[in-house]
């Protein structure tokens, strides 16, 4: 005989007696003698082969359960979060570049102050005393230098106008010596040529002809130094004139040496320096000038409080995203879960090495922050706060949402439940089963992507609606598997 398993699969009828070891008796299972352990190893192993096939041709086949998430309408936001600090818009150091010690403050933090108001008082009896000698210094230097000036000038111009007027006596005289010279050397040139021609025509002697050449060469010589003397002496009225007109030009130029005033005039200002004044309205905010202490460097800090921006650190990894004008949240421990509005109005071009603390993550709808210090360079930028909560004060932290990008009314789905084969990307759907049965059909649907956050990817294509199952893991099935649908 022949069994039927599961209506399909024919196994031949087993015969209970047959089966019955040899020495075992039926009737009340009554040992007749005890089993080898050959015979119980053999039905064993009978017994387990045959509760397999039963199990796995007779027993139903489990539904596997997968999770789903019902697809709706959303909006994905990515943001860069970052902790940055309060500051005025409007921050004025007021400094001072002397060393003397401070004599009295006269504010303190949280003063508001006018365009200038005294704020501090310097030590100035040692600058009073220097200037009193350097005054009367400088009265006798140039008293001095206005004396040696009308000296110059008047002998410059005494050499100029007899240069001018060739009144030179040293001249007249070398002129007039050269003149007489002149006329000597004449004469004798003339005698001499005469008593040549006699020479030549045998009337006198040459002992009487070089005579007369000794008179003529005598005469030449006298004008030859002549002239050489009246050269030098023009050439010494020259000297004299000169010399005459750069002791002339030097005592005017020391005369008209300002420095020494000059000086006085930077010590008078430092004099006025000493009275450190408001340079511009607001508040004190921090006050590092001492009693006692010099006076040099940044003393006080003047901000308008009234007018705040924040200023934070961007990183590396963000600086491409975060753009001039994109929208800005803002939340501080002192305004509690109020949302302040902002916009970011400035981004560093260049990177600055510093330790401010940084709370920053990029993130979807669910945003997350891990706050810590970063001694890594950063890119400053800075928010403009739009709508001032009067709890927000300058140097409060303040945790700065920059939205990089958002889009609403989209249908979103978690990035690991995206397939992607040979470049097209699709989603696995749970669809009711349509054969009348209860459960699911695994079914494909091609997408087209948009925007994505860390988590979610925004989904548009055919088939693409609310309420239809989207399976969470595709790995888990195959299209057109039977499976059973659950939530996260």
């Amino acid at each position: 005989m022949m069994l039927r398993i599961g209506g399909g699969l024919k196994m031949p009828k087993l015969d209970i007696k047959k089966l019955k070891p040899k020495g075992i008796s039926l009737k009340g299972m009554k040992l007749k003698k005890k089993p080898s352990k050959k015979i119980i190893l053999i039905c064993t192993i009978f017994i387990i082969v045959g509760a397999i096939i039963i199990g796995k041709f007779i027993m139903p086949k489990p539904v596997p359960q997968v999770k789903c998430t019902v697809l709706s309408k959303g909006k994905i936001v990515n943001s860069v979060n970052v902790l940055g600090e309060i500051k005025s818009k409007e921050s004025t150091n007021i400094y001072s570049n002397l060393n003397n010690p401070v004599q009295e403050v006269k504010v303190k933090e949280g003063d508001k102050v006018k365009s200038g108001d005294v704020l501090a008082v310097l030590d100035s009896n040692g600058l009073e005393k220097d200037i009193e000698q350097a005054t009367a210094t400088a009265d006798a230097t140039e008293a001095n230098a206005k004396t040696q000036l009308d000296s110059a000038q008047k002998e410059y111009n005494d050499e100029l106008n007899l240069y001018n007027n060739n009144s030179n006596a040293d001249i007249k005289n070398a002129e007039e010596t050269l003149s007489l010279a002149q006329i000597t050397l004449n004469d004798k040139a003339k005698i001499y040529e005469k008593n040549k021609a006699l020479f030549d025509a045998q009337a006198i002697s040459e002992s009487d002809l070089n005579k007369i050449k000794i008179d003529y060469d005598t005469a030449k010589s006298d004008y030859e130094k002549a002239v050489t003397a009246l050269e030098n002496a023009k050439v010494k009225v020259d000297q004299a004139l000169n010399k005459a007109k750069s002791d002339y030009e030097t005592a005017q130029a020391n005369y008209n040496n300002k420095s020494q005033r000059i000086a006085i005039e930077k010590q008078k200002q430092q004099l006025d320096d000493c009275i450190v004044k408001a340079t511009t309205d607001g508040t004190i905010t921090h006050v590092n000038a001492v009693v006692g202490n010099p006076g040099n460097g940044v003393l006080f800090q003047i901000e308008d409080l009234g007018n705040i921006e924040i200023t934070v650190p961007i990183k590396e990894v963000d600086i491409a995203n975060v753009k001039v004008g994109q929208r800005v949240e803002i939340k501080t421990d002192a305004t509690g879960d109020e949302v302040i509005p902002g916009e970011v109005i400035s981004v560093s071009p260049s990177a600055k090495g510093g330790n401010m603390p940084v709370s920053q993550g990029n993130s979807g709808n669910t945003q997350s922050q891990s706050q810590g210090t970063s001694s890594d360079a950063d890119f400053e930028a800075k928010v403009k706060v739009d709508n001032t909560n009067e709890n927000m004060k300058v140097g409060m932290s303040a945790r700065v949402n920059i939205i990089t990008n958002e889009k609403s009314d989209i249908y979103e789905a978690s990035s690991d439940s995206i397939v992607e084969s040979n470049g097209n990307k699709s989603i696995y759907v749970a669809e009711k089963s349509n054969d009348g049965k209860q459960g699911y059909i695994v079914k494909e649907i091609p997408i087209n992507t948009g925007i994505e956050s860390d988590f979610n990817v925004e989904i548009s294509g055919e088939g693409i609606s609310d309420g239809i199952f989207v399976i969470d893991d595709p790995s888990t099935c195959k299209v057109g598997e039977k499976i059973q649908i659950g939530g996260r």
